[in-house]
């Protein structure tokens, strides 16, 4: 259930909104402006953006699917170099809003209306106990909510070594986290403490929904969910809001097997020859990517991607890359990922022998392609989606280069964002005969 634009459909919605209000920003050349395209590569404006007009005929040749502004404000956002770039002038920080992310998946109405008890009990927890002025609450326009305040206190920002002033905005930010987090409130552990981090513009469309980011009208978090969301603007190609969504995968050609043909194959056992790739991200010391064939206890492919899906989601990981053979399904997850983070995040999902492998060889060897017995190609690895890209927008992680290279080369190109890419093209491959 994702929005599919094109690039006449943006350009109309966008001429017709005409101006995008950025006065809740104090002063906006200050911040940093980036968006995703329809032909999929991440932009940075070129330009400092002094308002909403602006930003529109930045977008011209090129139309948005999603819009982000910095949270932070910067003497020059233009260029701005990454927080481990030390060839390049530390930039300069002169303000941060003080954000807090709370999204309740998957996309419906009985979730959203949770997420925004969650945000309006946050919101009084932050009144009472802390010092922050709460400047609005935004709608994202998919399953959450953003908490938008600003910190009075400016004794941070009076370090005049540009270095020391951003880590001590982080330490503090760090802190007042995990005051919020031991609270028990449900907020994004990464959102708040990130001084680079981008937040949705508000008027500007949310990519997968079609529906409006939207800062909401006083009242609107104490009132339910049914009383305003239709109140909330939405491109006519918008995807509803159900009550509540069970997963589903349309637009995908299933296979067909004979599951007893499949208990049947299990059965023998003659030597076969196939492909293996490994796991480890090649030209990085400990990093790993997933490649795992999922249990057949998750049932059949469909089954499968279901399971795989939800259990991926809640590690925040992805895109998948999913394949099957006839029989199994196969997902690979194009991340270089710290191997005992990953075992961290592996333990209790039912990827037993994929942790297994990791856990006591520091990698995994994992079949990639069909099995070749008596001089037969059977059970060829076929693609059939990749899904998870709203995940990837929470992954902390780089991409895999290896990986993405053989989901590319297996049928399945992965649209990368700007995020960094580790480890060398070539994947660790081996031909192997097995019983």
């Amino acid at each position: 259930m994702v929005a599919r634009w094109s690039e006449e459909e943006l350009e109309k919605y966008y001429s017709k909104v005409g101006d995008i209000d950025l006065s809740w920003l104090s002063k906006p050349t200050y911040h940093q402006f980036r968006w995703k395209s329809q032909k999929g590569p991440w932009i940075t404006a070129g330009r400092k953006i002094s308002s909403g007009d602006k930003l529109i005929q930045d977008f011209r040749g090129c139309m948005p699917t999603d819009v982000f502004v910095s949270t932070s404000s910067w003497l020059n956002p233009v260029n701005l170099p990454r927080l481990k770039d030390s060839k390049r002038p530390s930039p300069i920080l002169l303000d941060h809003l003080v954000v807090f992310d709370i999204d309740m998946r998957p996309f419906c109405r009985k979730r959203l209306e949770q997420a925004r008890l969650a945000t309006l009990e946050t919101r009084d927890w932050l009144l009472e106990n802390t010092e922050l002025e709460i400047q609005h609450i935004t709608f994202s326009g998919s399953k959450g909510f953003h908490i938008i305040a600003r910190d009075p206190d400016r004794s941070l920002f009076a370090e005049p070594n540009p270095v020391k002033r951003e880590e001590g905005v982080r330490r503090h930010r760090k802190e007042l986290l995990k005051r919020v987090l031991e609270a028990g409130h449900p907020v994004d552990p990464v959102v708040t403490a990130d001084t680079r981090r981008i937040i949705r513009v508000p008027g500007t469309l949310h990519g997968s929904t079609g529906w409006q980011c939207t800062i909401m009208r006083d009242g609107w978090i104490s009132q339910p969910v049914s009383e305003w969301i239709g109140l909330v603007p939405r491109h006519p190609s918008a995807v509803n809001m159900p009550k509540r969504l069970p997963l589903s995968f349309p637009s995908i050609r299933w296979p067909k097997y004979d599951i007893f043909q499949r208990r049947e194959r299990a059965g023998q056992g003659p030597d076969y020859t196939s492909i293996e790739v490994s796991s480890h991200v090649t030209g990085t010391r400990d990093r790993s990517a997933i490649v795992a064939w999922l249990p057949r206890k998750w049932g059949d492919v469909r089954e499968a991607v279901e399971n795989a899906s939800e259990v991926f989601d809640s590690m925040d990981i992805g895109p998948v890359a999913y394949l099957h053979d006839d029989e199994r399904t196969l997902a690979i997850i194009p991340r270089a990922i710290p191997r005992d983070f990953l075992l961290g995040q592996l333990s209790g999902t039912g990827l037993g022998q994929f942790e297994h492998d990791l856990r006591n060889f520091e990698h995994a060897w994992i079949r990639v392609s069909g099995r070749m017995s008596h001089g037969e190609w059977v059970g060829h690895v076929k693609p059939i989606t990749v899904s998870g890209y709203e995940a990837s927008e929470r992954c902390a992680h780089p991409w895999s280069a290896p990986h993405l290279e053989l989901c590319t080369r297996l049928g399945l190109p992965i649209r990368v964002d700007d995020r960094d890419v580790s480890g060398r093209t070539e994947a660790s491959m081996r031909v192997v005969v097995r019983n």
